[in-house]
Order: C-alpha cells, then structure tokens, then sequence
C-alpha cells in the first residue's frame, strides 16, 4: 500500500532521468563544438581557437549549471518556508490538535516547494507509515540541512511528549533566527561579489590596453626595422624581433579566462555560499572576456 502511494506522490526535481538525460545532450553539444574547432583549426588561429574550445566547454557545463541551480532554488524555497510551516504546526497544537493532526491540517499552498513535501508526508501519515518514517521520508525529499534539524527537533518533542506546544515554539524561532542570521551573512558578504567583479573588470581593462595599444607599437616598431633594412642584433630593439603579438594576445586570453574562473567560484561561494552558484558569475565573465579581446 504504501509503495502504491508512493508511486502516485508529485514527481520531485531533479529525478535521475532527468539528470542522465541532460548530461547526455551536454555531453555532445560539448564533444561536437569542441571537434568542430579542433577540425577547422587550420584556418583558426590563437585565440579564436581558444574561444571554439571554451565555448565547447560551456555548451557541456551550461545545461548541467541551470539544472543544479534549480535545485539550490528548490532547496532555498524548503528552507524559507520551514519558519512558516513550524508556525502553522504552534497554532494547530494551541487549538487544540496533537502532533500528528497538526501536520495533517497544514495548508500546503503558499507553501513554495515545501507543498509537495507536506503533501507527501500528509499522504503517509494518513495510510499508516510510522510517524519516524514518515519524517525520514520527509528529511531524503527535503536535502537541506534546515529540514535535517526541523526533523531532528520534532522527533524529540514527539517521542519527549510534554509541552508540545512551547517546544515547537522553541523550534520555530530557532529556525527563523537561523533563516536571519543566514540573510544578514549574504547582505555582509554581498559587497564583496561586487568588489571581484571590479577587480576583473580592472584586469580586463589592462589586458585590453596592453593589446591595443603597447603590442601594436611593438609591431610598429618590428615593421619599420624591417622596412629600413636594420639588422635585428644591431639596436636597441634585438629583443622584439622574435616577438609575436597574436601568441602575446592569446596569453592574456588565457589568464582572463583563468581569472574568469577562479573569480567566478570565488563570487558564487561568497555571496551564496556555493561553488555552483559560481559558475554563473564563471559565465558572464567568460562572455566579458570574448567581447573585450574580439570586439572592443
């Protein structure tokens, strides 16, 4: 009975199919750009190359990036919704419910991503699955460490007995003092996302000076040595003959990409507190990079 129901509970994010099968369309959007930049790379040279491998890269990553993103919004929408769902277990038991009849009688709209969870622990409960059970059953769906000690809380008022009511309470505004605390380290931290993207943008600026205006001199300085006939080993300029500025592009090409990537996770675990989270900041700077060295 309780595997029949289980079959007909909502369909949770993320199910492994769905994982499989975007890894798989990522995989070969990836392996098919990145083999088509290494089969033209005879016409393709120095950093146009590069930006066919990345952009393979990020066909492969972008996919898989969005998915694991909803997840963390999935799992954030759990967790901004427990203080509520706690609150609406206090005023139930206070009007005269016990534990169980409390969870039953919980409104599961407004209730984000958190509805389909109760729904499912409502649908166990009421076909006889132990409340333990149910509650582990709740905790696996959950996959927030929030819903871990919600859990772990309301087992111990359930098997304690007891006030009920004061000790949900308790529970309550400790989970919503948790949910502050969590707001005011991303309002502490939040400036330092941006201070990462002023940094980047200063290095790209220099890289893009250095390009434009150094190197070209340099090649300036190569043409007129050849113009005039001056051997290389008999001047000051010895040193720039062997010069090449596509190969000096494509170098500061690579560091920016680098610092895309290591800024990128840096922003995303300060402002979230998640590497995964970075990989967007990866993406749009990735994207400021290709404009800085192919368009300005």
């Amino acid at each position: 009975m309780t595997a029949e129901l289980e079959v007909k509970m909502p369909k949770i994010p993320l199910a492994r199919t769905e994982k499989f099968r975007v890894m798989a369309v990522a995989g070969i959007a990836s392996v098919l750009v990145i083999s088509f930049s290494f089969y033209f790379a005879d016409s393709l040279q120095g950093i146009t190359l590069n930006i066919g491998i990345i952009f393979g890269v990020l066909a492969g990553v972008i996919p898989l990036t969005l998915l694991q993103l909803k997840e963390v919004q999935r799992k954030e929408s759990i967790d901004r919704h427990l203080p509520l769902f706690l609150l609406s277990l206090v005023s139930s038991i206070q009007s005269g419910s016990n534990l169980i009849q409390a969870i039953q009688i919980t409104p599961e709209r407004n209730m984000g991503n958190l509805g389909p969870l109760l729904k499912n622990l409502k649908a166990n409960i009421s076909w006889g699955m132990p409340i333990t059970e149910a509650f582990a059953n709740f905790e696996k769906k959950a996959g927030t460490r929030m819903a871990k000690r919600v859990i772990i809380l309301l087992e111990i008022a359930y098997k304690n007995g007891g006030n009920i009511s004061e000790n949900l309470e308790t529970i309550q505004k400790y989970v919503t003092e948790l949910r502050n605390l969590e707001k005011e380290r991303k309002s502490a931290l939040q400036p330092y996302t941006y201070t990462i993207y002023i940094a980047y943008v200063v290095f790209i600026s220099i890289t893009v000076i250095l390009s434009t205006q150094f190197f070209t001199q340099i090649d300036s300085v190569k043409t007129l040595l050849q113009e005039n006939e001056i051997p290389a080993t008999s001047n000051v300029f010895a040193a720039l003959s062997g010069v090449k500025i596509t190969e000096l592009d494509a170098i500061l090409f690579n560091m920016s990409i680098i610092e895309s990537i290591f800024g990128g996770l840096a922003a995303g675990k300060i402002g979230t507190g998640s590497y995964v989270s970075g990989i967007k900041h990866v993406i749009v700077m990735i994207v400021i990079a290709v404009i800085a060295f192919n368009v300005i």
